[in-house]
């Protein structure tokens, strides 16, 4: 962790989603037909302080910007900026500093330097310090750019051909960022392996057969990280059990997997939905809902009684998760908890209010915490 990290900030996670929520809304009536990319991962969340230093990114946000979330830590949002960009971004920051949201257009240089055009999306949280707060940061990539994205980055009212233009130069977009993904991380894996096995070719040819072996066993331990790599891609992209099990057969075997990867923690499972009453659009981001709210109860809260519930509800379909832990929904987020915890949360929040649904979190004192998330369907 980077030495010139700000320390001793302190976020709740009930004022870290009420922070969610206001930026949601701010955002829409602030550009109300801005068109964006949205990755395949959800939104791109950071929380900055207001000099535009990165407490904390969330996994979207890191591969945006070419980084890991750790590399993130204590790095400034001017020093990602080319030279033509540092005095405008320096200035909307201090806009930022002293207004509960704002939104502007910049630029930023990932790790290859590449200019990336983004519209950012800045809400005040309160933090455990008198007079400081954090700024929960959306990043949007924007399907408008140059001198349109600077004056006014709202669509004209469009027809369904234009509607659908907008949608093709979104997914283009889209593809670009996964292509580089796949170039600069798997890309560059593969290339190392093949290296390797090649050098232990080669000691075999010369008769050093123990040195090749060695290097086999790391190239074995590579493959193995490259396949991890892989499989987690696909299940941002997209999670396998769905297409081969449908959605409330792919919760109920991630409540088996859950329960049996922690110790002492009952997890239980309650559906009264069929997987053809599910919209598919919706099906994998109910699915990360889940996944993100169990493993953050099984590393966070103390609990030995999870229940989700999926069930029909009036006009719609609801997911809950419930369980007996101390409750978090009050308890003060460390910066590596508003990363690891706090950004999961009001990312999944995001992907739900972002389909019109309704997200809420209630946390009972001592007597655990219910997680909720409505859509209509």
């Amino acid at each position: 962790m980077d030495a010139n990290e700000p320390t001793g900030l302190q976020i709740k996670l009930a004022d870290l989603i009420e922070a969610m929520r206001k930026l949601c809304i701010a955002a829409r009536t602030h550009e109300p037909g801005t068109a964006s990319v949205t990755d395949a991962r959800g939104a791109a969340l950071a929380l900055l302080t207001p000099d535009g230093t990165f407490l904390s990114a969330n996994r979207t946000a890191a591969a945006l910007l070419g980084y890991s979330n750790a590399d993130l830590v204590g790095k400034q949002l001017a020093d990602m900026a080319p030279a033509s960009s540092c005095a405008p971004l320096a200035s909307e920051l201090s806009v930022s500093a002293h207004r509960e949201f704002h939104s502007f257009p910049t630029v930023l240089g990932g790790r290859t330097g590449q200019p990336i055009q983004l519209m950012l999306h800045q809400q005040s949280v309160p933090t455990g310090q008198t007079g400081r707060s954090a700024l929960l940061t959306l990043f949007e990539e924007p399907l408008v750019s140059g001198p349109e994205l600077a004056n006014a980055t709202r669509l004209p009212d469009a027809s369904a051909r234009d509607h659908l233009t907008y949608l093709t130069m979104g997914q283009q977009k889209e593809r670009q960022r996964l292509a580089a993904e796949l170039h600069d991380g798997l890309g560059q894996a593969l290339t190392l392996v093949k290296l390797m096995a090649e050098d232990a070719l080669m000691r075999i040819r010369r008769g050093q057969v123990d040195d090749a072996a060695q290097l086999l066993d790391a190239t074995v331990l590579r493959i193995r990280e490259t396949i991890g790599d892989v499989r987690q891609i696909c299940g941002e992209l997209r999670p396998l059990m769905l297409d081969q099990l449908g959605l409330p057969a792919a919760l109920g075997s991630l409540c088996r997997r859950i329960e049996r990867g922690a110790e002492n923690v009952s997890v239980v499972f309650n559906c009264d939905v069929d997987d053809e009453d599910v919209p598919e659009h919706l099906k994998a981001d109910m699915f990360r809902l889940a996944q993100e709210a169990l493993n953050n109860t099984v590393k966070h809260a103390a609990a030995t009684e999870v229940t989700l519930g999926f069930r029909r509800i009036a006009g719609g379909l609801l997911m809950t998760i419930q369980d007996n832990g101390i409750g978090y929904e009050n308890r003060s987020l460390s910066t590596e908890d508003a990363c690891t915890t706090g950004l999961g949360l009001i990312g999944m929040q995001h992907r739900v209010e972002s389909h019109g649904g309704t997200f809420s979190i209630q946390s009972f004192g001592t007597s655990g915490t219910l997680v909720s998330a409505a859509w209509n369907a």
